[in-house]
């Protein structure tokens, strides 16, 4: 029997549910963040005090304050500058200087920065993914840096630093036809129900998730001969796609020289999980933090409630309406159709019918 099996998965699952549970009150809060975004804001606000006549004011101004932020953070785009720790790392980083702008070039890291600061803006945190890609440079292999959405990030509730986490999880959803026709040997029979569904974004299009699987890529610690490696596997419901723990056989590196198994050695030599967390205000017991909708939401209210305030009463200096006796005998049909000239009415009394 292998390592990592349909039972450990199960136990993976569960642990899963359980962050996600954790997480909710994140999820919300990223959520209305989006909403907020849109110019949707009054789904989120009390409609007894925001609506006239189904006339909601919505302005731009929480929206312009992202959007000036985030044209900060691109002005502020960071550049590598790798200083050595002492006298002999000096020609090593000269290298590295050389060599990690190159790495992001070939990234589109200003794209992906970019990404991470629309998300750090709206919702307080944005995220990078930064793993080895083995298929780039034709299967060279190489670096890979990716923005990630928070949605679909699953960590141990209450603690600052994710590498505290006793596990950590990314969730995909991926059709269902392409993982049965990557991996025919695991799904002969096709693709099987989801056991685990992660929190989505409002969309404006309809998202149609029924022909895919969500691919649960599972990070943890573990001790292995004395050093703390960084194990991982992928799944889909109880199939393991690929576990560290059940790679046991020796391999060769690109120069030919051995490697110890990934079941030893871990996934990445330095042992942390290949995330990083950027919080815009940071807040205690979590790696995430608030951004401008969290602090300006309460402005923009305000705002929008003022501007519904003077439509209102605009309304009412611009559409004069009356007072009218019961039984006046005049066309209220005819009386409230604007485009109407004449309206009918067989008393012309004063007493029955008066201007508000």
């Amino acid at each position: 029997n292998k390592p990592i099996e349909a039972t450990q998965l199960k136990k993976f699952t569960k642990i899963l549910q359980e962050y996600k549970a954790s997480k909710s009150n994140l999820e919300s809060r990223v959520k209305d963040a989006e909403s907020w975004w849109k110019l949707r804001n009054s789904s989120l606000s009390p409609s007894a005090l925001m609506q006239d006549g189904g006339f909601t004011s919505k302005s731009g101004w929480l929206h312009n304050v992202i959007v000036s932020k985030h044209a900060d953070a691109m002005e502020a785009y960071p550049e590598p500058n790798i200083l050595p720790r002492e006298e002999g790392d000096k020609a090593e980083a000269r290298k590295l200087t050389t060599i990690v702008p190159c790495v992001l070039e070939q990234n589109n890291f200003e794209d992906t920065y970019s990404e991470a600061m629309w998300s750090k803006m709206k919702s307080g945190t944005g995220v990078y993914k930064v793993t080895w890609n083995k298929n780039k440079l034709n299967g060279l292999g190489d670096i890979e840096i990716t923005a990630c959405s928070i949605l679909n990030l699953f960590w141990e509730g209450g603690i600052k630093d994710i590498q505290k986490s006793r596990y950590f999880f990314q969730t995909e959803l991926i059709d269902k036809d392409l993982l049965a026709q990557n991996y025919p040997d695991l799904f002969p029979n096709g693709v099987k129900g989801d056991t685990f569904t992660a929190t989505e974004f409002t969309f404006d299009d309809k998202a149609n998730t029924e022909n895919k699987a969500t691919v649960i890529e599972c990070y943890y610690h573990k001790m292995v001969e004395g050093k703390n490696t960084l194990q991982y596997v992928k799944y889909v419901g109880d199939v393991v796609l690929y576990a560290t723990e059940n790679d046991t056989e020796p391999s060769v590196d690109i120069q030919g020289i051995p490697k110890p198994p990934l079941a030893i050695t871990g996934l990445y030599d330095h042992g942390k999980y290949p995330y990083v967390f950027d919080p815009l205000y940071p807040v205690e017991g979590s790696p995430c933090g608030y951004g401008f909708v969290d602090l300006c939401q309460s402005v923009q209210t305000e705002i929008d409630l003022l501007k519904t305030a003077f439509t209102r009463n605009a309304r009412a200096g611009a559409m004069p309406r009356y007072f009218s006796q019961i039984d006046g005998n005049i066309s209220e049909e005819e009386f409230n159709d604007l485009n109407k000239n004449i309206v009918h009415t067989t008393n012309l009394s004063e007493t029955s019918i008066r201007k508000i």
